[in-house]
């Protein structure tokens, strides 16, 4: 039953910092301006950790799962957590607000593991995706490019249909998408002619199971170079590789003077890393209606100048589910803090896709207690965008007028570090790489009475909530010296001063 908060909600020292933020948005009112082997060996530039848990109003922590954690994905009542240098583990959420676990897969050596699945008639079928982490000339067993296919109808006994890898061809899956309407698998990670690559997964579903179909594989720039979409605009640079890719069957598109539907894939090229200057990577749409002839429609390369911070890391892009033609574009960025790295960046596309207008860029506001302080892993629900962002916990971002996002809820838990955030029913459910699966419940109503209001919050509100935040933190001991006394009265013998 949804509740309003009380006051007592601001005695808690999670609340505290909201308290202080709210207190001190009153008083300042100036606005702001508007994976590869390096990821792992970066120095953490952001504050640091809280001890306790950080959770304004409008989420309440109901659950945590230890272990590793990683990538969340759903399939009807099931989901599946990615174990992050383990595997993968299987649970229940037939009741989104017990989720249980039923199964796994966790033999070890699985870098990244980022799992996905799929129904197909009374079969359920899961992958595990495996990224390079280790070098190439280490023994087959060693390495984790690798590509897992697996029957989970029996998910207490998942059974293993079919290995791609390890290798940089097939097995180089740092996370994936299957197709369920389509029976099709498009992996991420691959370098330049391995960057846009399909799979038809009939094969798998043999009484002799056997590997997937390949039904394309190229470079989606090549894909650009020769578009009849380009029309005359210019390539870009060379392709680098694939971070992520996300599939939309029977999306809308309006061609030739009418709408259509098209099955559209929004693959982001992550670019490279290093480079400190960003804008390395782009955003491919591309259309695979027919997956052996992929069409390119557009590639968006990030403008640059004084209204523009450069993306360092394009991580990945999705609809933004509710709103039409809007997508957002995450940027992993571990090096540079809280403020003004690691942001998102809100795109709406023509109705034929085929060009696209920046509509706002968002960061986690300066001050946030997070040494790695990035947006993720993200999935959204009518406007809502709910983000695992690493030491910075979760993130919930209402983007229902993309041109003025505005965070409207945190939490943040000891020891965090984020990978992704799943939405469902309600529930937000967060894969952490170091404290496992945490489940957290979602109000609405109390998180948009408790946010700051008013246009622009993203930007003008950056620095006030950030104060806040370090009240917050120093006023936590506060919260706890209170707790104290009020236990120590309430244990006094009646009479006795």
């Amino acid at each position: 039953m949804s509740r309003r908060p009380s006051l007592a909600l601001f005695y808690r020292p999670a609340a505290l910092g909201l308290l202080a933020a709210l207190l001190v948005s009153l008083v300042w009112a100036a606005p702001a301006a508007a994976h590869d082997g390096d990821h792992a060996t970066h120095a953490a530039p952001g504050n640091a950790l809280v001890t306790e848990p950080l959770i304004t109003p409008g989420l309440e922590h109901i659950a945590n799962f230890p272990g590793t954690g990683g990538h969340v994905a759903r399939q009807s009542q099931r989901m599946y957590v990615g174990a992050y240098g383990a595997g993968m583990r299987i649970f229940s959420v037939a009741d989104p607000a017990s989720p249980f676990q039923v199964g796994a897969y966790t033999p070890g050596g699985r870098a990244d593991a980022v799992p996905d699945a799929a129904i197909f008639g009374t079969r359920r079928i899961a992958v595990l995706g495996g990224t390079r982490r280790t070098s190439g000339v280490l023994p087959n067993q060693a390495r984790t490019d690798r590509t897992e296919f697996f029957d989970v109808t029996d998910p207490a006994n998942p059974r293993l249909l079919w290995t791609f890898g390890p290798d940089q061809l097939d097995g180089e899956s740092h996370n994936a998408d299957i197709v369920d309407a389509r029976r099709l698998f498009l992996p991420s990670g691959g370098v330049g002619v391995q960057g846009l690559r399909i799979y038809d997964l009939r094969p798998l579903l043999w009484k002799n199971p056997s590997a997937p179909w390949t039904l394309f594989r190229g470079d989606p720039a090549t894909l650009w170079e020769k578009s009849p979409y380009r029309r005359g605009r210019a390539v870009g640079p060379a392709f680098t590789h694939t971070h992520d890719i996300e599939v939309y069957v029977n999306y809308p598109v309006y061609r030739n003077g009418r709408w259509v539907k098209r099955d559209i894939a929004l693959l982001a090229e992550g670019g490279n890393y290093t480079n400190n200057d960003g804008n390395t990577g782009s955003i491919f749409v591309i259309d695979i209606t027919n997956p052996s002839k992929p069409v390119a429609l557009y590639r968006w390369l990030h403008s640059k100048g004084s209204s523009h911070h450069p993306i360092r890391y394009h991580h990945e892009i999705q609809f933004i589910h509710g709103l039409s033609r809007v997508a957002l574009v995450t940027d992993e960025d571990l090096h540079n803090g809280c403020g003004n790295a690691g942001g998102a960046y809100a795109l709406r596309f023509s109705r034929d896709l085929t060009s696209a207008t920046e509509l706002s860029e968002w960061f986690i506001p300066v001050g946030t207690p997070a040494p790695v302080c990035s947006v993720h892993v993200f999935s959204s629900n009518n406007g809502l965008v709910f983000i695992g962002s690493y030491n910075a916990g979760l993130q919930v971002v209402d983007y229902r007028n993309p041109a003025k996002p505005r965070l409207i809820a945190s939490a943040i838990m000891p020891g965090a570090t984020a990978w992704g955030a799943l939405y469902y029913r309600g529930y937000v459910y967060v894969g952490d790489v170091s404290r496992g699966l945490d489940v957290f419940r979602f109000n609405l109503r109390a998180a948009l009475a408790a946010a700051p209001a008013g246009p622009g919050y993203a930007q003008a509100a950056t620095l006030p909530l950030a104060i806040g935040w370090l009240l917050g933190l120093l006023l936590v001991p506060l919260g706890r010296r209170r707790r104290a006394a009020l236990a120590t009265v309430r244990s006094r013998p009646v009479g006795l001063t």
